[in-house]
């Protein structure tokens, strides 16, 4: 078999946007891959204007022992958002959220890696992503 990763789009409305993403790994871990860019999403915002960017609200995560993953705001140096290890949740609306920092060649896009594959073992996540458009 082959690594097989989704990403399926459960809201795409005029400010809110919620991502469920789902892996397994048979074969290796995953280089950099693109969980979403902005400019590909439906809906223009409340103002008309398509979004370039993201803010991260919510995430819920399930990660199956051994494996993390990792995601990345997309710019010439990627900046890591948040390492995911195990199963959890973590809210950032009481502060704002998670806010797009990457600097130099920001893209807007949300990338992920993953580390700790083991050979011969199949091993998957589930990830729920809340954004907010901005």
């Amino acid at each position: 078999m082959a690594n097989v990763t989704s990403v399926q789009t459960l809201v795409d409305g005029p400010r809110h946007v919620v991502l469920k993403i789902d892996g397994v790994l048979d074969t290796s871990d995953l280089s950099s891959t693109l969980v979403i860019d902005p400019s590909t999403l439906s809906a223009m915002d409340i103002n008309g204007v398509k979004a370039s960017q993201l803010r991260i609200d919510r995430i819920i995560f399930d990660v199956e022992d051994l494996l993390d993953v990792q995601l990345f705001w997309d710019a010439t140096t990627p900046v890591r958002i948040w390492n995911l290890v195990g199963r959890g949740k973590i809210d950032a609306r009481y502060y704002g959220g998670l806010q797009n920092n990457s600097g130099t060649g920001k893209t807007g896009k949300i990338t992920m890696t993953t580390q700790g594959w083991v050979a011969s073992a199949t091993l998957s996540f589930t990830i729920t992503l809340e954004l907010v458009k901005q």
